[in-house]
C-alpha cells in the first residue's frame, strides 16, 4: 500500500512539472522563440512645426489667385495646407497636401478674412502640429482703389471720437476736450479752434444737434460732466455737472422740438452703469439747471457707446452684449430686450433692421434687429484688430480697428456681411463717414480723412 501510494504522488509531480514545461515553451514562442526573433520598439520622431513667410500676418492683399510660401522643415516630406474664413476652420476654402513649400492657389478666392495654417509630415506618415500658436491672417480684396488717404491732420489730444456736421468736423479729443476743424477742403484741413477746460479730464464721445436753435457741441467727459462747447460763439465753456462719473459716450435728437440727450457711464465707485436721459433747455448760456434729468436704466456691465435711433436707444454694453431701451415713453425708460455677443461691446450702429456693433476682438457683430423684443446675432466678421467704432455709410459699415487700422465690411446683405478693404493706420479709436469721406481719429496720427470710394 506504501509503495503503489508512493509511486501515485510521483507520477503527479511528474504531470505538474510537464505541464510547466509546456507554458513555458509556449510563452518562449509567443515572446520571440528561442532568441532568434526580438520585438524592436522604436519611437516614432514628430516633425518640427512649419515656419510660415507669406502672407505676413494681418496683411492686405489684391491678388486673385495669391500664393502661399513656407520655410521647409527637418524631415518633413509632405505638407497640408488649410486655408478657411473661420479661425477654428469649421470650414475650409483650401485644403491641400503637396510635397512643395510654395502653394498657388487654382480658382479665386473671394474677398474677406482669411486664416491660413501648414503642417509636416515625415517619411514615417506621422503629423507634426500645426504652425505657431497663433493662426496667421490675412486680408484678401481686388478692390484696390477703395480707400485713399487725403490729409491728416496733428489735433492736441489723443482723438476719441469724431462727428461731422456740414465742412466742420468736432474732435473729442481726449486730454484736450474739443477741437474743432475746417474741413471744407479734405485735402488741406485747419484746427478752427481747441477749446481746453484745462482739467484733469478727459474727452470719450460727441455730440452735435441737428439744429441751429442749440447751437452746441456736447462733450461726454469721463471726469464726470457733459461740457457744452458753444460753436457759435467759442470763446465760452459751460461745464454741464451729470453728477456722474466715467460718461463714455453721447448721444442726443429731436423729440417733439424737445432735444434731449443720452449718456452712458462705466461703474465708479458707489455708481452703477447705466444709461441716462436729459432734456435740454435752450439758454444763449447754457447752465446746469439747464439740463433737466429724467431718468436712469441700470445696465449689468459697463457700457461704452450708444446710438438713438426712433423710440429706441441701443447700448452697446461690455460683456453684456447689445441692450436695447424703449424710449417711447421719455420719462420712463426701460430696457425692453438683450442679445449676448462675442467679445466687448464697444460701439454701435443702425441700418433698417439691423444692428451693427463693434466688438472688440470679436470684430464686427451683426444683429437682426427687426423684432426688437427678440434680436438675433446673424453674422460676425473678424477684422484682426480690435474694433472700437463704427459707423454706416451706404451700404458699408466703417470701422476704426484699433491696430488694424481702418477696416470696410460690406453689409449689402447683412446675414453675409464680408470683408471688402483696409488701410493701415497706428491705432485707430473713432470713426466717421459719409458717401465721399471717411475721418479716423487716431492714437498716433491725429484725425486721417480719407476718400471713400467705397460708397460711390
Amino acid at each position: 500500500m506504501e509503495y503503489r501510494k508512493y509511486k501515485r504522488i510521483n507520477v503527479f509531480k511528474l504531470s505538474l512539472v510537464v505541464a510547466m514545461c509546456v507554458m513555458a515553451f509556449a510563452m518562449t514562442i509567443f515572446l520571440g522563440g528561442c532568441g532568434n526573433d526580438k520585438i524592436i520598439i522604436r519611437y516614432l520622431k514628430v516633425p518640427p512645426p512649419v515656419v510660415l513667410i507669406s502672407p505676413v500676418i494681418d496683411t492686405f492683399i489684391t491678388a486673385n489667385q495669391p500664393t502661399f510660401f513656407w520655410h521647409a522643415g527637418e524631415g518633413i516630406v509632405r505638407y497640408q495646407l488649410q486655408v478657411s474664413p473661420s479661425q477654428i476652420f469649421m470650414t475650409k476654402t483650401i485644403d491641400i497636401t503637396t510635397t512643395d513649400t510654395t502653394y498657388t492657389t487654382v480658382s479665386e478666392m473671394p474677398n474677406s478674412t482669411y486664416f491660413w495654417r501648414v503642417r509636416g509630415q515625415n517619411q514615417d506618415t506621422t503629423w507634426g502640429d500645426w504652425s505657431d500658436a497663433n493662426v496667421w491672417s490675412f486680408f484678401k480684396s481686388d478692390y484696390v482703389n477703395y480707400i485713399d488717404l487725403l490729409s491728416d491732420l496733428q489735433t492736441y489730444g489723443i482723438p476719441q471720437d469724431v462727428t461731422l456736421r456740414g465742412d466742420t468736423a468736432y474732435v473729442a479729443d481726449g486730454q484736450a476736450d474739443l477741437t474743432i476743424v475746417d474741413v471744407s477742403d479734405k485735402a488741406n484741413p485747419f484746427i478752427i479752434k481747441n477749446i481746453d477746460t484745462f482739467d484733469d479730464d478727459f474727452a470719450k464721445g460727441v455730440y452735435i444737434a441737428p439744429t441751429d436753435t442749440f447751437p452746441y457741441a456736447y462733450v461726454a467727459d469721463r471726469d464726470g460732466r457733459v461740457q457744452v462747447m458753444n460753436t457759435a460763439d467759442t470763446s465760452r465753456i459751460n461745464d454741464i455737472s451729470v453728477a456722474e462719473q466715467n460718461l463714455e459716450d453721447v448721444d442726443g435728437g429731436m423729440i417733439s422740438d424737445t432735444l434731449y440727450l443720452f449718456t452712458v457711464r462705466s461703474r465708479s465707485g458707489f455708481n452703477v452703469a447705466s444709461l441716462s436721459v436729459f432734456q435740454i433747455v435752450y439758454t444763449p448760456y447754457p447752465r446746469t439747471g439747464d439740463l433737466y434729468y429724467v431718468n436712469p436704466v441700470s445696465m449689468p456691465a459697463d457700457p461704452k457707446g450708444l446710438i438713438r435711433d426712433g423710440n429706441y436707444v441701443y447700448v452697446a454694453c461690455g460683456e453684456a452684449g447689445l441692450r436695447i431701451v424703449d424710449i417711447s415713453d421719455i420719462y420712463n425708460p426701460l430696457e425692453f430686450s438683450s442679445v449676448l455677443l462675442g467679445g466687448v461691446s464697444l460701439s454701435v450702429a443702425i441700418k433698417g433692421d439691423y444692428a451693427y456693433v463693434a466688438a472688440d476682438r470679436a470684430g464686427l457683430e451683426v444683429v437682426n434687429i427687426a423684432d426688437k423684443a427678440n434680436p438675433v446675432a446673424v453674422a460676425q466678421v473678424n477684422t484682426s484688430g480690435r474694433s472700437k467704432d463704427v459707423h454706416i455709410a451706404g451700404n458699408y459699415a466703417f470701422i476704426a480697428d484699433g491696430s488694424g487700422g481702418l477696416k470696410v465690411v460690406d453689409i449689402t446683405i447683412p446675414d453675409s456681411s464680408h470683408f471688402v478693404a483696409a488701410y493701415p493706420t497706428p491705432y485707430a479709436y473713432g470713426v466717421w463717414a459719409d458717401s465721399s469721406s471717411v475721418y479716423i481719429c487716431d492714437r498716433d496720427e491725429g484725425l486721417l480723412i480719407f476718400e471713400n470710394k467705397v460708397s460711390k
